[in-house]
Formats: C-alpha cells, structure tokens, sequence
C-alpha cells in the first residue's frame, strides 16, 4: 500500500501529465482506453496530451470536412498543420469520374435551385397576369388579345401585371394626403369649421410624414383586380359599361373607399397618441 505521507513532487507530475494521451475529439484519455479502440496518432505539432487523438476519431473528423468540400485541405484546428493523409486505396477511372461529377453537381447544384426558384416564380407571375386579364376583360376578349399579342410582348407583359400591383402599395399616398389636407386646413382656418374635425385636428408630425413602405398588407394588392371586379359588377351590373369599364369604376370605387377609411383610422390613432399621458402612481404622493 502506498505511503500517504510520500511527497509528489511538482515536475515529476508535470512530466508523467504531459504524457498521457488525450483525444480531443471523443475526450477520453488512455487511461480511459476501450476493448477495440484503434491506436493513437500525433498527426500534427501540437505538444503535450493534446498532440494525441485516435485514428477512427481523426479519419471520421477528415472525412466530414472531405465531405463538405472534397478539394480542400485538412488542418489541425488547434495548431493548424495541415494533415498528411495517405491513400491506401486508389480507386479505378470509373469511380474517379463519378467522383468528379459529384463534386461538380454540388458545385452547380445552389445555381440550379436558385434558377428553379426564379423560373417557379416567373410562371406563377405569368400566370397570375394571363388569370388578371381574363378576368378583367372578359374570356373571349383576353383570348383573342393574347391570341394576337406578340409573344415576346407577353412574356414582359404578364409577370409586370403582378409586379405593378406589389409594387404600387409601397406608396403611402393616405399619409400623404392627409398630410396635404392638414396643411391646406392650418393655412386656411376658416375651413376648420367645413372640414370634418378629423382632418384638421393637427397631430404628430412622426405619424404622419410620408414614408414608402412594403409590409404584409402589400401583398394584399394582388386581390386588388378580383376586388375590383366584384365591386364593379355589383354597383354596375345594370349599366351599360363593358367589362373592363366595370371593372376599372369598381377598382376606384374600392380605393378611394378603402383610402378614406384609412384616413379616418390613422388620424384618430394619431389623435389618440397625441392625448395619451403617463399617469402618477397611487403611491407617488405619499
């Protein structure tokens, strides 16, 4: 039995501690050695324990960096050797061609996605503008207007339908007109006692100075034309207008509904916040 009095001294344990083996990739040490774990390998310039890993450790750590990009080199992450990986299976022309053309479908496989994504997106585009038109003109009209359209014509012309509508809700003009209305009725004050309160009551200039904006409600401007069409056939379905007519008089309609409605909700938010204070609390005055 060991003396528990005996003395360790200070650089023997420093010499028998920098020569344990210590993985750093599963973080067992040998003491901690397993019935068929492969043989340590020092695979680079790393010193002490930590200069040793073992051999399945480091050849599965390699081959996932391989299998990320198969051309690039292999350094320790600590002391950033490069690896020297010896080939003890040189595989036939067949299986090096194969390989190659892996390598070359991963290389081109982003811009293969990338132009699925864009052709995906401009068929829906094209088809949504071939819908828009037929529903707006009528059935026979906007087949006999493609029929006789020039190809290359249409294919500009269909997806910029959905693209005109996205991009004409980045225009705040509410905002902007009640910006003009606030400052025509400050100019003229005889006007406050025409104009509806609303409008002339004036309010923070935060709230209400105009900005281009492209939120969620944008995507709501390609419901715009069957909006439109609703509208139209409802408020003139007697009349004489054709299709297209109805359906352009139903789109202001709606617009100009819908524009004065949100005027009238953003202005009393902003008169709201306008009025809004902090209160003491109960306990303040005591």
């Amino acid at each position: 039995m060991a003396n528990l009095n005996t003395t360790i001294n200070p650089s023997t344990y420093k010499q028998e501690s920098s020569k344990q083996k210590f993985c750093w990739v599963c973080f067992e040490t040998d003491d901690d050695e397993f019935e068929g774990r492969s043989d340590w390998v020092s695979p680079c310039k790393c010193r002490g324990s930590t200069r040793w890993v073992h051999q399945d450790c480091v050849q599965c750590w390699v081959a996932k960096k391989l299998k990320e990009n198969s051309t690039i080199k292999v350094h320790c992450p600590l002391c950033k050797t490069e690896y020297n990986i010896i080939i003890m299976y040189e595989v036939n022309f067949i299986v090096k061609s194969l390989n190659e053309l892996d390598k070359i479908s991963n290389q081109l496989s982003p811009f293969l996605i990338f132009g699925v994504a864009v052709d995906a997106c401009y068929l829906t585009a094209a088809l949504y503008g071939a819908i828009t038109i037929i529903q707006v003109i009528g059935k026979e009209e906007a087949m006999i207007i493609l029929k006789d359209t020039d190809p290359s014509l249409l294919l500009l012309m269909l997806p910029a339908i959905p693209l005109s509508l996205i991009m004409s809700r980045t225009i705040n003009w509410e905002e902007t007109l009640l910006l003009a209305i606030q400052r025509f009725t400050f100019n003229f004050p005889i006007l406050r006692n025409i104009m509806p309160s609303i409008l002339c009551e004036p309010v923070n200039m935060v709230n209400t100075t105009h900005s281009v904006q492209f939120n969620s409600r944008t995507y709501v401007a390609l419901l715009l034309p069957t909006t439109a069409k609703i509208v139209g056939n409802v408020l003139f379905h007697y009349s004489s207008y054709s299709n297209i007519q109805k359906t352009l008089l139903g789109g202001l309609v709606f617009i100009a509904v819908k524009g004065a409605l949100t005027i009238y909700q953003r202005q009393h938010n902003a008169i709201r916040n306008r009025t809004r204070k902090v209160a003491d609390y109960p306990d303040s005055a005591r």
